[in-house]
C-alpha cells in the first residue's frame, strides 16, 4: 500500500511538472500577442541568427515543442522556408535544455544565502505572488501574467514532490531490476523516446530522471540512453502537429526527428566504442542532478555543432522523404489541391491567433484564384467546348463551395478566442472577403453551364458578339487579378485602378447591349444567342461587383477608417483621388480598344 501511495505522490509531481510548463508557456504566448512567430521570421537572414533565436524562444517559453510547433506552422503557411527552419529547430534543441539546469537547483542544500534561491524557496513564492497579480487587477493581460509566474512555481513544486517521493524508492528491487535492463543501449534510447513522446515534453523526462537520480540508484549506464531517447521522443509534438498539414510542414517536422535521429546515433556509436575498448572509469557510477543536466546539454549543443554544416543535407534528405508530384502537363488536374488548403485551417493552429490568421489569409487567397481560373477556363471553353474539362471545372466549383464552409467555420472559431482588436479586426474582413470570393467563384462556374446549354443546343454566336463578348472577358479578367493583388499586396492604388476599370466595364456593357440590340434588329442574332450573351455579361458585371467589394473591404482595413458604405469608399476615389481614377480610365481605353 506504502508502495502504491508513493507510486501515486510521484505521478502527481510528474502532473505538477508538465501542467506548470505548460501554463508558462501557454501564457508566455499569449503575452507575446503573435510576436514570437514574428520575431522567428525575421531570424531568417543567416544560420547563426536563427539558431540564437531558436535558443532564446525556448529559454522563454520553457518548451521545445512549443517552438518547434510555432516552426511547422509557419513553414505550413509558406512563410518560413524550410531550409531556414533548420537552425531554429537545432537552436531549439540547445533552449530546452535550460529547464534540466534550473531544475538542478533544487539539490542545493544548506543554510547559505544561495538556499534563499532554490526551486525550494522560490515555488511557494511564485505562486503566492502569481495568484496575487491574478486576483488584484482585474485585466487580461495581468491574468496571463499572474498565470505564466505561477506556472513557474508549479513547476517547481512538482520537482520537490518528485524528489521528496523518489528517495523512497532507492530499496525497491525491481526498481533496481527496470534500470539493469534499460543500461542496454537499445532498451534505453525505446524507454526515453517512448517516455518523452507520452508526456509530450523532453524537459519533464529529464525532469523525472533529475528527480529519481536522487535516490542514488542511477547510473550513468542506465541514464545516458534514456536521455539520449527523450530526445528523439520530443518530436512526436512536431509530428502530430504536421499532420494533415503541407507537404513543407511534413518536412519541418522531419528536420526535427532527423537532427535528433542522427545525433543519437552518432552518440551511441562514439559512446559505445569508446566503452567498448577503453571503458569510462564512471560507467556504473551513480549519476547525480547536475550531472544529468550537463549531459543533455552537452549532447544538444554538441550536435548542434557537428550538424549545422549540414544544413543542405538535412534539407535534401526531408525533401527525398517528403517527394514533391511530378508536375503535370494538364494545368486542369488541380481539384484536389483545396485538401492540402484546408489542411491549414487545422484547429491545432487556433491556439495561435496570428498564424490562424496567416493560414485563413493563404486559404482565402486560393479561392479566389480558383475562381479566377474557373472564369478563365470557361471563355477557354466558349471558344472550343470540351466535356471533360467542364467536369473538371465542376470539381473546382465543388472545391471552392468546399474551402468557403471550411474557411468560415474556422474564423468564426477563432473570433472565440481572446485576440487583439487587430487581429479581431482582421478575422471580420476575412469573414466578409471570403464570401465575395467565393460568389465570384459561383459566376464563374454558371459561365460555364451557360457555354455548356449553348453547345447542347448548338447556339452560336455571331462574330461580333463573340469579338465583345472576349472583350468583357479580358476587362472582367484583369479586374480579378487586380483584386487578388489588392487583397495580397494591401495597396490602395490597386483599389483605385479597380474603380477605374469597373467604370470602363459599365461603359463598355452598355456599349455591348446596345449593338447586341442592332444586331437583333438586323438578324444577325437570334433570341436564344442573344440571352447568353446578355447572361455572360450579366455575369461579368456581377462578378466586378463582388471584386469591388474586396477592394473596399480591403481599403478599410489597411486605412484602419470605417468607410462602412460604398458611397463613403466612392466619395474617397472620386474627390480625393479624382485625377489617379481619370489617368486609369484614359489607360483603359487604350489598352481595351480594338
Amino acid at each position: 500500500m506504502n508502495i502504491l501511495i508513493s507510486v501515486i505522490k510521484l505521478l502527481g509531481g510528474v502532473a505538477l511538472l508538465i501542467y506548470g510548463m505548460k501554463i508558462l508557456s501557454a501564457n508566455l504566448k499569449k503575452i507575446s500577442g503573435g510576436k514570437l512567430e514574428k520575431i522567428l521570421v525575421s531570424a531568417t537572414d543567416n544560420m547563426f541568427k536563427g539558431l540564437l533565436t531558436g535558443i532564446l524562444i525556448t529559454v522563454a517559453t520553457q518548451s521545445s515543442s512549443a517552438t518547434t510547433l510555432i516552426v511547422v506552422g509557419l513553414v505550413n503557411s509558406d512563410i518560413l522556408k524550410l531550409k531556414n527552419s533548420i537552425p531554429i529547430i537545432m537552436g531549439a534543441n540547445i533552449g530546452t535544455t535550460i529547464t534540466s539546469q534550473i531544475l538542478r537547483l533544487t539539490s542545493l542544500s544548506g543554510d547559505s544565502w544561495i538556499s534563499l534561491f532554490t526551486p525550494q524557496t522560490l515555488a511557494p513564492i511564485f505562486i503566492l505572488l502569481g495568484v496575487l497579480i491574478m486576483e488584484i487587477p482585474k485585466s487580461k493581460k495581468s491574468t496571463d501574467i499572474g498565470q505564466m509566474i505561477m506556472g513557474i512555481g508549479l513547476l517547481f513544486t512538482g520537482m520537490i514532490t518528485m524528489i521528496d517521493i523518489a528517495s523512497s524508492f532507492s530499496k525497491l528491487p525491481i526498481l533496481s531490476q527496470i534500470l539493469a535492463t534499460l543500461s542496454n543501449p537499445i532498451l534505453g534510447v525505446i524507454a526515453g523516446a517512448f517516455i518523452t513522446a507520452l508526456l509530450q515534453s523532453s524537459a519533464a523526462t529529464v525532469g523525472i530522471l533529475q528527480a529519481i537520480s536522487t535516490s542514488g540508484v542511477m547510473t550513468y549506464a542506465t541514464t545516458l540512453p534514456i536521455i539520449l531517447g527523450q530526445n528523439i521522443g520530443t518530436c512526436a509534438t512536431s509530428i502530430f502537429g504536421c499532420v494533415g498539414g503541407s507537404k513543407n510542414a511534413k518536412r519541418a517536422a522531419a528536420v526535427h526527428l532527423y537532427f535528433n535521429l542522427i545525433g543519437t546515433i552518432i552518440f551511441l556509436i562514439v559512446i559505445y566504442t569508446y566503452q567498448y575498448f577503453i571503458g569510462f572509469t564512471f560507467w556504473n557510477s551513480a549519476i547525480d542532478m547536475g550531472q544529468i543536466a550537463n549531459f543533455h546539454t552537452f549532447f544538444n549543443v554538441v550536435s548542434t555543432i557537428v550538424l549545422l554544416p549540414f544544413v543542405n543535407f538535412i534539407e535534401k534528405l526531408t525533401i527525398l522523404t517528403f517527394r514533391d508530384k511530378s508536375e503535370n502537363s494538364d494545368d486542369d488536374d488541380d481539384e484536389s489541391d483545396y485538401l492540402t488548403v484546408l489542411n491549414m485551417l487545422d484547429e491545432k493552429f487556433t491556439k495561435m491567433p496570428n498564424i490562424a490568421i496567416i493560414n485563413s489569409t493563404s486559404v482565402v487567397e486560393k479561392m479566389i484564384e480558383l475562381g479566377e481560373k474557373s472564369f478563365r477556363k470557361s471563355m477557354e471553353l466558349l471558344g472550343k467546348f470540351d466535356r471533360k474539362r467542364l467536369e473538371k471545372m465542376q470539381k473546382r466549383e465543388d472545391a471552392i463551395d468546399k474551402i468557403e464552409e471550411n474557411v468560415t467555420g474556422f474564423l468564426v472559431e477563432l473570433g472565440n478566442f481572446d485576440l487583439s482588436d487587430q487581429e479581431s479586426k482582421t478575422v471580420t474582413t476575412l469573414l466578409k472577403i471570403e464570401s465575395e470570393f467565393e460568389k465570384v467563384g459561383d459566376y464563374a462556374f454558371k459561365f460555364s453551364k451557360i457555354v455548356e446549354d449553348m453547345n447542347d443546343k448548338n447556339i452560336k454566336f455571331s462574330k461580333s458578339a463573340y469579338t465583345n463578348c472576349e472583350r468583357m472577358y479580358k476587362i472582367t479578367e484583369d479586374i480579378i487579378l487586380n483584386t487578388i493583388k489588392c487583397f495580397k499586396d494591401k495597396d490602395i492604388k490597386i483599389a483605385i485602378e479597380i474603380e477605374a476599370l469597373k467604370e470602363y466595364a459599365e461603359v463598355q456593357r452598355e456599349q455591348y447591349r446596345n449593338e447586341h440590340i442592332e444586331r437583333l434588329k438586323e438578324g444577325k442574332c437570334n433570341v436564344e444567342s442573344g440571352i447568353a450573351f446578355l447572361e455572360i455579361l450579366t455575369i461579368c458585371e456581377k462578378i466586378i461587383d463582388h471584386c469591388s467589394n474586396v477592394s473596399i473591404f480591403t481599403t478599410n482595413y489597411m486605412t484602419n477608417e470605417s468607410f462602412i458604405t460604398k458611397h463613403e469608399f466612392f466619395n474617397r476615389v472620386y474627390k480625393a483621388e479624382s485625377e489617379l481614377l481619370k489617368n486609369k480610365l484614359n489607360e483603359c481605353g487604350h489598352k481595351y480598344a480594338i
